[in-house]
């Protein structure tokens, strides 16, 4: 990495044009870079990781918090001029186009996505449900039921996003236009599993209504297994 030798006012201010700038290139940008970048995000702002790994089923999050643990004790500094570094890999003249723009730009902080921002017309039912757009969902699906099987990447349907982001509303619709409350993913979770590791009583409550099968995962855990103790008490 070379060193960019900025006094430490210089890089925060650096730091901060360059964050605002890769708003800009996100939607160009692989999950991997923006989990990259995520990464040296919260290590230059927060530090070290030092919270609770996230559940094994909060895909995302899970994710997001192995690329931040990975950077170890790794200094503020050391991490905003590899954020810097990195940018400049990518745009060259981003600095030239940052300083073009308004003094005192202000950053947004705020967690990057690592779901690259797609253009409304370019959502499927999945992008959907994961925005918790309740509209958008009941619209597409009033033409698109059949999308209600797609899974992603990790073998995930809509009801399991649902179930992951605790959106009754969404989740309804998705069992009212077909969806199989007992449908297992890759790794054999139910959308019961989901809702019950992120500790939403309301959708676990909603599923045990509906008498759906208490089924063990390829890891031989039952929903009931994965919840908090408060929820455990539900089933």
């Amino acid at each position: 990495m070379a060193n960019l030798n900025y006094e430490t006012l210089e890089l925060q201010q650096v730091f901060n044009n360059a964050a605002a700038h890769l708003q800009s290139l996100a939607p160009q940008l692989s999950a991997t870079q923006l989990l990259m970048f995520y990464s040296l995000y919260k290590q230059a702002t927060c530090g070290p990781c030092y919270i609770s790994m996230p559940s094994v089923y909060q895909i995302q999050a899970k994710r997001k918090w192995e690329a931040w643990k990975s950077l170890g004790n790794m200094s503020k500094e050391i991490a905003m001029e590899c954020y810097i570094n990195n940018l400049g890999k990518l745009d060259p003249t981003w600095e030239k186009d940052a300083c073009s723009k308004i003094q005192g730009w202000a950053m947004v902080s705020k967690m990057l996505s690592t779901d690259i921002e797609l253009n409304d017309t370019d959502k499927t039912l999945l992008d959907w449900v994961k925005d918790c757009n309740e509209e958008q969902v009941q619209i597409y699906l009033s033409h698109n039921k059949q999308d209600i099987h797609l899974k992603d990447e990790n073998g995930m349907l809509p009801i399991h996003w649902a179930a992951d982001r605790g959106n009754l509303q969404i989740l309804k619709y998705l069992i009212e236009a077909g969806s199989d409350v007992n449908v297992a993913d890759e790794d054999g979770q139910t959308p019961l599993h989901y809702a019950a590791s992120c500790g939403h009583k309301e959708i676990v409550k909603y599923f045990l209504s509906l008498n759906v099968d208490l089924i063990k995962d390829n890891c031989g855990m039952l929903p009931k297994d994965v919840a908090d103790q408060t929820l455990s008490t539900m089933f």
